[in-house]
């Protein structure tokens, strides 16, 4: 089953007198890859060579085409499989962010709750502050301080209503341990 170009097509193309030769042929090579329709070759009264796919006169002979050239495609690219790869890869490392963000977010609460409680019970415990302790307990007996490579370490002691000591240290800012012992005798 031959196709062939509409003949309208094929007149628009040869009509126009600026086409060149070479645009020509190449049109006539697009026409015979598409359609492996006959091929003229006609010269106008002016002289200007002109293409067709219908005789010029009766004499007029089909020229020969060489056969198109084929290059066969490659393996197909899959964009869409690989656009939607790239999108799941996102979407995973977003919900693994977010759920590293909820479970940080979770466990600030949960330690906001912890001090918060602390501070209501007059306890002093393990993250708060020397504001937060001066609050419970008031300014310390015996302050004593050491520096470290680790940091700065100081303990605050304070004597409960039991007679009990109460040694709060703090590193960097933050209590960092709470011990109670019996006074000494």
């Amino acid at each position: 089953m031959q196709r062939r170009l509409p003949g309208a097509m094929i007149h628009r193309i040869w009509r126009c007198r600026q086409c060149s030769a070479a645009a020509a042929i190449a049109a006539a090579l697009v026409a015979a890859t598409a359609a492996r329709a006959e091929v003229y070759r006609c010269r106008d009264d002016d002289g200007v060579v002109r293409y067709t796919d219908k005789p010029c006169s009766t004499a007029a002979r089909p020229i020969d085409l060489p056969d198109p050239i084929v290059v066969p495609a490659g393996p197909t690219a899959d964009l869409l499989g690989e656009a939607q790869q790239r999108e799941d890869t996102k979407r995973a490392a977003r919900d693994e962010a977010d759920a590293e963000w909820i479970e940080q977010h979770a466990a600030r609460k949960a330690e906001e709750e912890r001090l918060r409680n602390a501070r209501v019970t007059a306890t002093v415990v393990e993250g708060m502050t020397p504001a937060d302790v001066r609050r419970i307990h008031g300014d310390p007996l015996v302050v004593s301080e050491s520096r470290s490579a680790k940091g700065v370490r100081e303990t605050w002691s304070y004597t409960l209503e039991d007679k009990r000591r109460l040694h709060v240290t703090f590193t960097d800012g933050r209590v960092s341990s709470v011990r109670t012992r019996k006074e000494k005798k």
